[in-house]
């Protein structure tokens, strides 16, 4: 794979990985008093840590990834269609966890952000987490067998990209402009929260239902719904 492909690919897998989570907790902490400096800590630490935790996965089993045949492990027989299956339910299950803790978060949003400690327990336990993203597990796989600078390079920039509003928080802080940002982003927060939050719970929901679907109907009759 090229330079510019690979960084596209990089680019596009941290799209996927998008999370405006992190951001919106700094904005919180920095709403809170929590002074800048620990803001910019948290930050650094859950985006340096992203990079270095996707550099290391991929230089433990990047490079075993990047051999396997997925479309036979994928969509050949029966042992495809039970771990079709099992994903389908799990993600069912992630779909309604996500909806009914959204609207127990819904009641209870005017809980308090985390502590200066509980901050950057906080950016843990985000780095520990993305390794079960599906983008990240894609990129783990591209990036299997490619230059350890260039596998640096593309973790840096996944990085950056699925944390960009975090990022751009960062940025802010440096330069002193932070107040705007923190109330656009509770703004936006507040307006838009719900609606995502409700979306990424109902596509989650239709993804799980079709691969469901697919595994059930190979099970019964031979055939996926895609072959």
């Amino acid at each position: 794979m090229d330079l510019w492909s690979f960084l596209g690919a990089a680019a596009a897998t941290g799209l996927g990985g998008f999370d405006p989570g992190p951001a919106l907790i700094g904005a919180a902490a920095l709403g809170s008093g929590i002074p800048n400096r620990h803001v910019l800590g948290f930050g650094a630490l859950l985006i340096s840590g992203t990079a270095a935790c996707g550099i290391g996965v991929t230089a433990l089993i990047g490079s075993r990834l990047s051999r396997v045949d997925w479309h036979v492990l994928l969509r050949d027989g029966a042992t495809a269609a039970w771990i079709e299956l099992a994903v389908g339910a799990g993600l069912l299950g992630y779909a309604a966890h996500h909806l009914v803790r959204h609207r127990h978060d819904a009641r209870g949003s005017t809980r308090r952000p985390p502590n200066v400690a509980g901050l950057y327990l906080t950016a843990l336990g985000f780095i520990g987490i993305v390794v079960f993203d599906v983008p990240f597990e894609i990129f783990v796989t591209t990036a299997g067998g490619q230059p350890q600078w260039l596998v640096g390079t593309g973790w840096i920039l996944w990085a950056v990209i699925s944390q960009l509003p975090l990022a751009l928080l960062l940025g802010a802080v440096l330069a002193k402009r932070h107040t705007s940002m923190v109330c656009l982003v509770t703004a936006a927060q507040q307006r838009l929260g719900p609606l995502t939050h409700r979306l990424l719970g109902i596509a989650l929901g239709l993804v799980g239902l079709f691969l469901t679907a697919d595994a059930l109907r190979f099970l019964a009759i031979g055939r996926f719904l895609v072959d």
